[in-house]
């Protein structure tokens, strides 16, 4: 049994290739030639290249790739080594802004690709970025997703702190008289996690809140209800509410 010498996938390709060839001719200035592997990608990221060679090259290597019906997949694997260099440069940029472990990126990215490449048509034109900038999408929406997370090295000590903490069985907060009631349950889920459930009210109705329970608790709700106002109107007066012995 042979050992992988190395530990990222992409280095793996990389080895794979090295010394391979293409499993197809192309149509150059000159006419058709069978180029190696290392010359294709060499031709694909060149900028003094023909236009119309790297197309060729492109077309060809994705559609021997969906034509790939092999358990060792050679071809689809050619087309992901071949998008190496590409995607080499959108992991460097993403681990400059977020300490993301490499090999998940290169592990994701792969998946991308093979994903993209299923439905991709290599008859197209620019075809190589009806490919790449999918996959570049995708591996980008993975990153900012994954600093979303956060490691936990006990999941279940975590669950279980958290069922842990008594809740009462019901809560219900009542008492309002605005035509609805809010009732709130504990989770009923093993593992204990639930989300918070938050309300946002605007500012001058939560101060409407706050200064009935002031007046309630002073004896003056009946007053402060019958002169509350409907609708906006002319003001009239003012209230002013100050501790008991305070300065005037």
């Amino acid at each position: 049994m042979g050992l992988i010498p190395y530990n990222r996938v992409f280095d793996v390709l990389e080895h794979r290739f090295r010394l391979a060839e293409l499993p197809f001719p192309v149509t150059t200035a000159e006419g058709p030639a069978r180029l190696s592997a290392l010359e294709a990608r060499r031709v694909l990221y060149s900028r003094s290249s023909e236009p119309v060679l790297r197309e060729e090259i492109w077309r060809e290597a994705v559609d021997a790739a969906q034509c790939d019906t092999g358990a060792a997949g050679s071809e689809r694997l050619l087309a992901l080594w071949l998008a190496l260099p590409a995607m080499r440069r959108t992991l460097h940029r993403i681990a400059i802004r977020w300490p993301i472990d490499r090999r998940e990126l290169e592990s994701e990215s792969l998946l991308a690709l093979l994903a993209v490449l299923v439905d991709v048509d290599p008859r197209i034109r620019e075809v190589d970025r009806a490919l790449l900038r999918p996959t570049i999408n995708r591996v980008w929406a993975f990153a900012r997703a994954r600093t979303r997370e956060r490691p936990v090295a006990d999941a279940g000590a975590l669950a279980a702190a958290h069922l842990s903490v008594e809740s009462p069985a019901e809560s219900p907060v009542g008492g309002w008289h605005d035509g609805w009631e809010l009732q709130v349950s504990p989770p009923v889920r093993p593992d204990g996690l639930s989300a918070t459930v938050r309300f946002s009210v605007a500012p001058d109705r939560l101060e409407s809140f706050r200064l009935g329970e002031v007046a309630g608790h002073l004896g003056l709700g009946e007053i402060v209800h019958r002169a509350r106002r409907p609708s906006e109107g002319s003001r009239i007066g003012t209230l002013s509410l100050r501790p008991s012995g305070g300065r005037r």
